[in-house]
């Protein structure tokens, strides 16, 4: 197995997905800070990055693999949640693709926004949330397990599980109408390491007031700046 470094900032967005695949899977990593990482402010650092964002996945200190779906699926592959069947891993990876269209405003406004900016995008989010969740809510009735595809999870449903997690937070009865979503979601939190990294990944407390995560018993404001 390669040495895994994921390198990221102080929120729950993009290497969500990554994390609860490795738990999943056993896969050791280290999630690094960008300044600890980089040994310098992440708006030093920022130029010579691979197309300047994170996160990134350091393979044997020697690969720097940018983009979070990319990241997705090369961790998939180790985990060995990706279909050998060529036509299933496609209609996986569409799946996938509409979670990762959810990434924004969505991770933005639950990380980041306050005030009257949060309660605007939190009432834009919620009404144009229903498409995607009706759609998904289809997927799933037609399944023949709790999963998007069947009875064994893919990347796609760690995609899923993260975006809508997010989503629920803007109204937590966001899927009383999705009771598909939500059997899916359980599945997602029941799953042996996934419990454990859902149980003790940094909490987010103050969403739409004032953001922070609580990273070993600290309080941190949610950003790209070390404090």
């Amino acid at each position: 197995m390669p040495k895994l470094k994921l390198i990221y900032f102080k929120m729950r967005a993009l290497a969500e997905a990554p994390q609860m695949i490795m738990h999943y899977a056993g896969i050791k990593y280290s999630y690094i800070m960008a300044w600890d990482f980089y040994k310098k402010p992440w708006i030093e650092a920022k130029g010579s990055v691979p197309f300047n964002q994170l996160p990134v996945l350091v393979i044997d200190d020697k690969t720097h693999v940018s983009q979070s779906g990319s990241i997705v699926r090369y961790v998939a592959k180790l985990a060995s949640i990706v279909p050998d069947n060529e036509i299933l891993a496609a209609e996986v990876d569409a799946v996938f693709e509409t979670t990762q269209e959810m990434f924004f405003p969505l991770n933005p406004t639950i990380n980041f926004a306050v005030g009257e900016d949060y309660k605007k995008k939190q009432t834009a989010l919620l009404e144009s949330l229903s498409g995607t969740l009706s759609n998904f809510e289809r997927i799933l009735k037609g399944s023949s397990g709790t999963y998007f595809f069947g009875s064994n999870p893919y990347y796609c449903d760690f995609g899923a599980y993260h975006h809508i997690s997010l989503a629920q937070m803007l109204d937590e009865t966001l899927l009383d109408d999705y009771p598909n979503i939500e059997f899916l979601m359980h599945g997602i939190e029941t799953i042996p390491g996934v419990i454990d990294y859902l149980k003790n990944r940094p909490r987010l407390v103050g969403v739409g007031t004032e953001p922070k995560l609580i990273i070993d018993g600290v309080s941190r404001k949610t950003g790209v700046i070390k404090d």
